[in-house]
């Protein structure tokens, strides 16, 4: 069996996490947490795709990791956007970037992690007062992608914005990463949404008031920066990359997660008073309407509700103003103590300064140990194993499905009668549009059943 962590370092690697400061990024002991974290990020991706059990995820929320996680994606975040530009006015074309690239990953595989873990109402309750803080970060990362794909960026083969010709190859990884980290923010925003009842008050006031991410939610799905159109036709970010897609109306997990986290703000009981409607909002929220087909209301029946409801609102417009309740509200600590301690070293150009010999380093004996160290610490080797095991596993499946369109045509008569209705029992000819392993007699049915197929559907879309 492959593995990137074994179970008997699984409990040395998860212990080791621990938060770091700007001023250590790249230092020797915050690389030798970084690999361990890339190995944990690794060999989480890697049981949800073998459906094992999910070792990784328990260990995390078990040994209280998950706002160690949230430091991290914050002390990376400030080195890239406050110490980077200071080191790249230092050297601008510095002769080894891999390094800083890796600072860069860094954040992505953290926020992976976090991805994973969130999926969970187990990981999202042990977030406790971190999760102010994790809005904060996730409302950030939507908002940057969002304004990346106003450039056109993801569109590179056609809309380049004014800058793009003259980027370096480095500021071109670091908005790809960006762009990656905001499509899992989008999904961080749906889990932190549906489970907003397990957090105090302050939560659902800082993603309604202070963030109102239902607008940030209208933007993105006006926006659909999980698709592009390019000279070889239409696609579509899946895992982690674009892929070329015969269904252009197949929702795909950020699509159909930004959706969820409209639903759910906008419809949950707990949470709705404190998003007064105004005119802007009103008309902000109206464009949803014209998005909700029926292609995508077969896909995703639950957001049939949420159609009724921006109807409603298009017709009646601003329903009044809403009682404000008066909360005394908690405050995010995690990036206002790393800036203070930043303060402390004397500011970011002076971290800049320090890091100096580390990320300009022109020694090619010490550039080429660091990088020989990387790589192992990535698991190239593993990679490619898993590549081929995966590979095996997809020619398995397409063998499969020759055998059954071989024999389809005899048996679909007989299909018909044996397939009952996820809900009531009765004999169902319907199936769900997303996942196609459970069949219905109705819309009424799949709707009612919603609740409880909720879970094994979104693996299909994952």
């Amino acid at each position: 069996m492959v593995n990137f962590v074994y179970p008997e370092e699984l409990y040395l690697f998860v212990e080791s996490i621990r938060c770091f400061q700007v001023r250590d990024v790249g230092s020797s002991k915050w690389l030798e947490v970084h690999e361990m974290i890339i190995k944990l990020s690794q060999q989480a991706a890697l049981e949800v795709a073998e459906q094992r059990e999910e070792e990784v995820k328990e260990f995390l929320i078990s040994r209280d990791k998950l706002s160690v996680l949230i430091n991290e994606a914050y002390c990376v975040n400030l080195w890239k956007s406050r110490v980077l530009p200071h080191l790249l006015e230092i050297d601008p074309n510095p002769q080894a970037t891999f390094l800083i690239y890796t600072v860069l990953y860094h954040e992505a595989a953290v926020v992976a992690l976090l991805d994973l873990c969130l999926y969970h109402p187990s990981g999202c309750e042990s977030l406790q007062d971190s999760v102010l803080d994790l809005i904060d970060y996730a409302a950030q990362g939507v908002a940057q992608v969002i304004g990346l794909v106003s450039m056109g960026y993801h569109e590179n083969e056609t809309k380049l914005d004014v800058d793009e010709a003259v980027l370096t190859e480095l500021e071109r990884q670091k908005r790809d990463l960006i762009y990656k980290i905001g499509l899992r923010c989008v999904s961080l925003l749906s889990y932190l949404a549906d489970n907003v009842s397990l957090f105090h008050l302050g939560a659902a006031r800082r993603m309604l008031v202070t963030h109102d991410i239902p607008w940030l939610i209208v933007d993105v799905l006006s926006f659909r920066p999980w698709q592009r159109k390019t000279s070889k036709g239409l696609e579509k970010f899946i895992d982690e990359k674009w892929t070329s897609v015969d269904d252009v109306t197949k929702i795909i997990k950020p699509e159909a997660q930004a959706w969820f986290c409209a639903r759910q703000l906008l419809l949950s009981p707990q949470i709705v008073d404190y998003y007064p409607l105004n005119e802007a909002r009103c008309k902000q929220l109206s464009k949803l309407a014209c998005m909700m087909h029926e292609t995508l209301l077969d896909q995703l029946p639950v957001l049939v509700e949420l159609k009724q409801y921006v109807s409603r609102l298009t017709i009646s417009g601003n329903t009044g103003k809403k009682t404000k309740n008066l909360i005394l509200e908690d405050m995010p600590q995690i990036q206002d103590n790393l800036i203070k301690e930043v303060e402390r070293d004397g500011g970011f150009y002076q971290v800049a300064q320090n890091q100096d010999g580390v990320f300009l380093n022109n020694n090619r004996e010490e550039i080429c140990a660091l990088a020989t160290k990387l790589t192992s610490a990535y698991g190239t080797e593993i990679l490619c194993e898993l590549e081929q095991h995966m590979a095996d596993l997809e020619l398995k499946k397409d063998e499969a499905k020759s055998d059954d369109s071989a024999t389809a045509t005899t048996s679909e008569e007989s299909d018909e009668k044996t397939h009952k209705c996820g809900k009531c029992q009765v004999p169902a000819k319907k199936k769900c549009a997303n996942c196609k392993l459970v069949h219905y007699c109705s819309r009424e049915c799949q709707l009612k059943d919603w609740p409880q197929h909720k879970d094994s559907c979104l693996n299909c879309v994952d």
